[in-house]
């Protein structure tokens, strides 16, 4: 420690590793373990509490968006939303269908912009942009050039 403080531009991190340093030989349980640490990955959805799962079904079927309950409950939506349907709870304005993306794909074909379609096919320019992109559908440029 003394190298460090003499000659680091960080000698002010000395006391922080003396103290480690203490705590580690003063309390050999504190101290850290070599050996490889083996974690257990359970699924997101097996560690949520049956009270937890109940709670976001009741708040998602009273109005509230499964991305606002995400925020809630510090999960990311997709999460909330594989929750909401392995309760049961039908979920609204659900995947677009191959119908529902042909459709898109025509209107969008015919010059109208994402948004366009978006308004008329009741959902948002992003969910129309995500589901033409899957289908291989080659997008214009935000300017409308192809």
């Amino acid at each position: 420690m003394e190298v460090l403080v003499r000659y680091s531009n960080h000698s002010h991190l000395a006391e922080r590793l003396r103290k480690v340093a203490e705590a580690a030989t003063s309390d050999p349980a504190r101290a850290y373990s070599t050996a490889p640490s083996r974690k257990v990955i359970i699924p997101l959805q097996e560690r949520l509490t049956e009270e937890t799962v109940r709670g976001i079904a009741e708040l998602y079927q009273a109005g509230e968006s499964s991305g606002r309950l995400g925020e809630m409950y510090c999960l990311p939506k997709s999460v909330v939303l594989d929750v909401l349907r392995k309760a049961g709870v039908q979920v609204r304005l659900p995947r677009m269908s191959s119908a529902e993306i042909r459709e898109a794909a025509r209107l969008y074909g015919t010059g109208l912009s994402l948004a366009e379609v978006g308004k008329r096919m009741g959902r948002g320019y992003s969910t129309i942009h995500k589901a033409l992109h899957r289908a291989g559908v080659r997008l214009r440029d935000t300017h409308g050039r192809p």
